[in-house]
């Protein structure tokens, strides 16, 4: 497992390459975590919790990963009250809301200067209300694609206690939408707490390592949203294991174009470009065809069957990535030495960070810093084979032994001569 330093505050206002991204969840057990996207967990950093989890956790061990992200997830909830997630449940509640909100507003806003452009002038009354109707279908339809939570329980309560919050925020800011519209909108919004719906609002993290019952490495990647009436809404992205079929997987998180492109050859971003490119360049040229070419009123429907080839198109050259760039990759991982993985795993880091160093884009400098690198092994445990501090450790020993020394127990059978003095 490795992660970069680098943390964004705000719109890049500014940037710091001294965040804790890496932790050992267990001191005994072979057990690691990585967090990215935001740093604090309902106003709480995410460092602090977790350490505290790490201390809470002491010798309990589970025979399986997954018993891990469920102790976690229930530590969580125990500790409501130490942690005051009840005080910020409210901002996280708004938070979830006003995100939804904003992409509404912003399709609203996109469409009616689409339009504007194509009739040059204002529109009219009617022309607005066509606008608003379309954004409005299309927010509608967004939320009930979302997938459903595996526990679907906050709905009901975030209609009882917050339903003010989010009548008004629509009246004040969405007054182009009709009363029944608004209504309706208001009663989707509350579905939205038991779906799958967490942008930009959430803490990446993925829990790694090994159950006492485990023989191969197992990892969850969780998506951990916020506490509403002291349970957690969370998402579980990606179960990856190891297995006598499947010998050995990569997993980035966060910024994972760089990596993508190093792994496949391309990233999801070039891909989405072109699967909104091939069927916009096939519609381009059927159209500048001359219709003679055409029996009558097939135009239209050769357009349509030749657009409908582009799903088609991007899977072959998604499995032909994965065969020709992918496969031979994990092919050598399989069978790489652990040190060897902790530089792979390194320099991937590594590439993403020099290419945002020099790409003038809006992701420029967010990642960066020292890179902690730790291996997990059945054996050995977690080990750091690199590791920030923010103070020099031989100026400090009395922080591994008060940190380490007075967790240490002596072997069964084994006598202690200065205990018997």
């Amino acid at each position: 497992m490795a992660a970069d330093s680098a943390v964004t505050i705000g719109q890049h206002a500014a940037i710091h390459n001294s965040a804790n991204k890496l932790f050992a969840l267990s001191k005994y057990e072979p057990i690691g975590a990585i967090i990215y996207a935001n740093a604090e967990f309902m106003r709480i950093p995410m460092e602090i919790i977790i350490k505290e989890y790490k201390r809470t956790l002491g010798k309990k061990c589970f025979d399986t990963l997954n018993e891990y992200v469920q102790d976690f997830v229930m530590y969580l909830e125990q500790n409501v009250e130490l942690y005051h997630f009840d005080l910020n449940e409210e901002h996280y509640v708004n938070q979830v809301f006003i995100n939804l909100l904003n992409g509404l507003a912003l399709g609203y806003e996109r469409r009616i200067s689409d339009k504007v452009d194509i009739v040059q002038r204002e529109l009219t009354q009617e022309e607005l209300e066509e606008v608003a109707l379309s954004a409005y279908n299309e927010t509608i339809e967004f939320i009930d694609a979302q997938k459903e939570l595996s526990t679907p329980t906050f709905s009901k309560y975030v209609e009882e206690k917050y339903a003010g919050n989010i009548a008004g925020y629509i009246s004040a800011k969405f007054k182009w939408l009709s009363e029944e519209q608004a209504k309706t909108l208001e009663a989707s919004i509350y579905s939205v707490y038991d779906r799958q719906f967490l942008r930009g609002i959430y803490v990446g993290m993925a829990i790694a390592g090994y159950g006492r019952k485990d023989i191969f490495p197992h990892m969850y990647h969780i998506h951990l949203g916020g506490m509403i009436n002291g349970s957690t809404r969370y998402v579980i992205k990606e179960d990856a294991f190891i297995s006598e079929k499947r010998p050995a997987t990569i997993s980035p998180f966060a910024q994972t174009d760089v990596m993508q492109t190093f792994l496949f050859g391309i990233n999801d971003s070039v891909i989405q470009d072109m699967a909104n490119e091939i069927p916009r360049q096939i519609d381009k040229k059927i159209q500048s065809l001359n219709d003679s070419l055409f029996s009558e009123g097939n135009k239209g429907l050769v357009q349509k069957e030749i657009s409908g080839t582009t799903p088609n198109i991007i899977q072959q050259i998604a499995q032909k990535a994965n065969e020709k760039y992918m496969q031979p990759i994990l092919q050598s991982v399989a069978t790489l030495p652990i040190e060897e993985l902790a530089l792979l795993a390194e320099s991937m880091i590594n590439i993403t960070s020099i290419r945002r160093k020099v790409a003038l884009d809006d992701n420029i400098g967010t990642v960066g810093g020292p890179i902690d690198v730790a291996i997990i092994s059945k054996g050995d445990g977690l080990v750091w084979m690199k590791r920030k501090h923010y103070f020099d450790i031989a100026h400090n020993l009395q922080y591994a032994f008060t940190r380490y020394a007075e967790t240490q127990e002596p072997h069964r059978g084994e006598d202690h001569e200065e205990d018997k003095k």
